[in-house]
């Protein structure tokens, strides 16, 4: 056999993440037997993909309850990196990023915060209840096929204003049900059993958590074929006046887009690696501002990020 070369290994690393994005928890063997990759390599394969960032993920978010809401704030104060800090610890923040652009904290609570009262607190760029969080799978492509079909799309646009509704299951977790959400949120396919054992949760709880799962949160899989830490990584916030036309143009590009609903707006987070993509992004946006796909947006790029909930940095 010749040597596999990176082309091949990015396609057979696609191949698995379409299998994950599909089936989170799917075994090796299926992995290996729909993909035609043999055991062994999709086990390396995988291996790779986490330790380069390749692949994040299958992870969980929370939909929003009656009993339990997330809240997204996006501020600007003067001391950022000082805030950051403080923020590690402070009560009810989930996560954290510090930005540059039009606003530099980003936070995600459940609880509303009033950090107006924050030494050195500028202004609030937007505040509101996180909604429903969606990653559309990555097409296999080039960074100039999205574009062209943008364009396609933005010159064929006519304003239609419709809404998709999503329904909210009544959330009725006991402390063991909490305790498997914290201990599998940020991936779902670790093994279970001496997990269990870990945290003290019987099997049978697991197993009737795991089938109300989708009632109550979102899975996510990432796929970024060069790894994460290569792209920049921009968040944009969306006056949409057709959300569902903006979802669908930002689920073209070949690394993921992470789209949160937030009442009539939208946060987008999406990755580009080279300057001249950045620019042709911009423009896009700008043309979609033109025909009134959007009314207005913000933007800002992610400079660094904490997920208190997990204690670590990426």
């Amino acid at each position: 056999m010749g040597k596999i070369t990176q082309a091949q290994r990015r396609k057979d690393y696609f191949k698995i993440y379409e299998q994950i994005y599909e089936d989170p928890v799917q075994s090796i063997s299926d992995i290996s037997q729909n993909t035609g990759i043999s055991r062994n390599t999709v086990t390396k394969y995988l291996q790779e993909m986490y330790i380069n960032s390749i692949l994040i993920g299958p992870y969980i978010e929370m939909k929003p309850a009656k009993t339990y809401k997330e809240y997204v704030y996006l501020l600007n104060f003067d001391k950022p990196f000082s805030v950051l800090q403080g923020l590690k610890g402070f009560p009810h923040v989930l996560d954290c990023s510090i930005t540059f652009g039009d606003w530099n904290i980003q936070v995600v609570t459940d609880r509303c915060i009033n950090f107006s009262q924050l030494k050195g607190f500028q202004s609030i760029v937007y505040q509101g209840v996180k909604r429903f969080t969606h990653t559309p799978k990555v097409e296999c492509i080039l960074w100039n096929e999205p574009f062209e079909t943008m364009y396609e799309c933005i010159k064929k646009f006519t304003l239609k204003r419709f809404e998709h509704e999503h329904f909210s299951y009544p959330l009725h977790w006991g402390f063991d049900e909490w305790k498997l959400y914290h201990a599998f949120k940020h991936d779902l396919r670790q093994r279970v059993t001496p997990l269990l054992r870990k945290i003290k949760v019987r099997y049978d709880i697991y197993i009737k958590w795991m089938r109300s799962l989708e009632d109550h949160c979102t899975v996510h899989t990432e796929f970024y074929p060069e790894g994460l830490k290569t792209y920049l990584r921009y968040c944009f916030l969306f006056s949409p006046n057709d959300k569902f036309t903006v979802q669908k143009l930002f689920s073209l590009f070949p690394t993921s887009s992470v789209i949160t609903e937030m009442g009539d707006q939208l946060l987008v987070y999406t990755h580009v690696y080279s300057p001249d993509i950045t620019r042709r992004l911009i423009c896009t946006i700008y043309d979609m501002e033109a025909v009134e796909m959007i009314r207005k947006f913000n933007k800002a790029v992610i400079v660094s990020y904490h997920d208190v909930t997990n204690r670590m940095e990426r």
